[in-house]
């Protein structure tokens, strides 16, 4: 069938890290948020508005609220058991309200019994009625090889292969037999002798090639370089659009971008300030030339008090 492919349940606060290939479903821990330590809590201001993160002791994402203003914001709770999520639950308020029509509740089954495979059902706050359901299927070695997707409109299929290519993971996606994305990842090493890995990501659109994207990254698997470039189908040939370029400072942040559109060059400094503690999380970054700025108010689980004669 043909209609456009929507995916409600990666229905996320807007400042979540990238998700997964495959949409596969993902626990986020306190290393998604650029966050070092036993963080207890996360407060994040902008010029935007304001984002908070809440973390069990075992540094999993349990709450998440977006503050689009003082009267408009979106909680998510996440719940989990035996090591796996088993719910969430998208929770809107708009001017102080809960709005229950852009409500949702998601809830996940795990069968283990041979490969692993994960029911998800997304539930209507207003009548608790079945909006989608997604059927995982994985491999031997645990990887996402086939999605359903069933709603009002129908079916749709996912189909996930993974083989290795001339040298090169291959991820090959196809939703409902037509081409979706193709995905290559392989190591190369540097003229300075350096180990790289280098990814590129193939998109279509209706089953025609559209967009690629190739990203490098260190072997700190760091991002250094990014290009994006437009298929143009008339002559069969990739014209670039962007090209990005990352350094990072000696803790390992990044310091620097140089973006590249054509004749025009973009460079941005990124300026951090850091919380003093053994974690070495920064609390305030600024961007120049834009001079936006992004403040983080972090607060820590307490360290166990240990018995007097381990002190």
């Amino acid at each position: 069938m043909s209609k456009k492919y929507t995916i409600l349940f990666l229905f996320l606060p807007i400042a979540l890290p990238s998700l997964v290939l495959s949409q596969e479903i993902k626990t986020f821990k306190i290393s998604d948020f650029n966050l070092n330590g036993n963080v207890k809590s996360c407060l994040v201001i902008t010029d935007y508005g304001k984002e908070e993160y809440y973390f069990d002791t075992t540094g999993r994402l349990t709450k998440s609220i977006t503050r689009f203003n003082e009267f408009d914001y979106e909680t998510t709770y996440y719940k989990y058991q035996n090591k796996e999520l088993i719910e969430k639950r998208v929770e809107n308020y708009r001017d102080n309200a809960f709005d229950k029509a852009t409500s949702l509740a998601n809830f996940y089954a795990i069968d283990t019994s041979a490969n692993r495979k994960v029911t998800e059902k997304i539930v209507s706050y207003t009548n608790k009625q079945l909006l989608e359901q997604n059927v995982y299927r994985y491999n031997a070695k645990g990887q996402l090889i086939k999605m359903t997707r069933t709603d009002t409109d129908g079916t749709d299929e996912n189909i996930i292969s993974h083989d290795t290519i001339d040298g090169k993971n291959t991820v090959t996606q196809t939703l409902n037999e037509k081409p979706l994305e193709v995905v290559r990842s392989w190591n190369e090493e540097s003229e300075n002798g350096t180990l790289l890995t280098l990814k590129t990501v193939e998109k279509y659109f209706d089953g025609v090639l559209n967009t690629k994207s190739q990203e490098v990254y260190n072997n700190d698997k760091k991002l250094i370089s990014k290009t994006d470039s437009l298929f143009d189908t008339p002559t069969e040939k990739w014209i670039s659009q962007e090209q990005i370029s990352y350094t990072y400072g000696e803790n390992g942040i990044l310091a620097k971008t140089e973006t590249n559109r054509g004749n025009l060059m973009i460079t941005k400094e990124y300026i951090y300030q850091f919380d003093g503690t053994e974690n070495n999380n920064w609390v305030k970054e600024i961007i120049t030339p834009d001079n936006t700025y992004k403040t983080r108010k972090i607060k820590y689980y307490e360290a166990p008090k240990l018995p007097k004669e381990d002190q």
